[in-house]
């Protein structure tokens, strides 16, 4: 059977000198892994039409016995050419694609999750050079999975005062409830929360880029985000360090 599907590549591996195994993330049909036999040939079909971070109308072979399809052609729709020179920006875009590439099974359709991803893409052209552009992301990535992490109250008791952040909660408990069970938390200062709980509500990094943080702030910030999304998604921080530091 042969599937059209809109899709941007989360990974690109060699296969052999002349072909590639790319991992899609498609609006409609999950992720899927294709083979795209003589891509590096001078005379493919393939060259320049698909990228890391572009988006690509792809036509491939489906079998139900296979979770490597061939693709048969490939068409470049958008190319997202700000990473090629931007490179805070591009990390940012390669953070992304890593988090995707981890957390989507094969095969599963998930059209929101596809559209995340692109309209990531397309603010990350423009915000992804910003420290506050990969926690906002990180944001709204929770909350499109079903996993916003609670930042108002207490998710024990409801309390809305001494709060730290804890990770296996899924958000923030107060001193006596995290004493009581003996949970691990971290440091959360009411301006932290405060700054954290402004940009879930946010629908766009363009006033989260303009917040100005301390030095502690920032500190504080990336490591209630990068402790929320290394125990609910696992994945490697080195990818969320690389970002941070380019």
């Amino acid at each position: 059977m042969i599937v059209r599907a809109t899709g941007i590549p989360l990974a690109i591996y060699p296969y052999s000198s002349t072909s590639h195994i790319v991992h899609w993330l498609t609006r409609h049909h999950g992720k899927v892994s294709t083979l795209l036999k003589g891509a590096m040939r001078t005379n493919s079909r393939f060259p320049g039409e698909y990228e890391l971070f572009s988006t690509s109308e792809l036509l491939y072979f489906a079998k139900s016995n296979s979770m490597l399809y061939t693709a048969k052609e490939c068409s470049l729709l958008q190319r997202r050419s700000a990473f090629r020179t931007d490179w805070r920006a591009m990390q940012t875009a390669s953070y992304l694609a890593a988090l995707l590439n981890k957390t989507t099974p094969e095969d599963a359709p998930h059209p929101e999750l596809f559209g995340l991803y692109e309209e990531l893409l397309d603010l990350a052209e423009n915000f992804g050079g910003h420290h506050q552009f990969l926690p906002w992301a990180e944001l709204q990535f929770a909350d499109t999975h079903g996993h916003a992490p609670n930042l108002a109250n207490c998710v024990l008791c409801s309390s809305e005062t001494d709060l730290k952040f804890c990770a296996s909660q899924g958000g923030v408990v107060c001193s006596p409830c995290s004493k009581h069970r003996k949970l691990p938390t971290l440091g959360s200062p009411p301006d932290v929360l405060s700054i954290l709980r402004s940009w879930q509500q946010a629908g766009s990094p363009a006033s989260v880029v303009k917040t100005a943080l301390t030095g502690r702030q920032r500190t504080e910030v990336n490591s209630i985000a990068s402790t929320f999304m290394l125990y609910h998604f696992n994945l490697n921080p080195l990818h969320r360090a690389a970002a941070l530091a380019a």
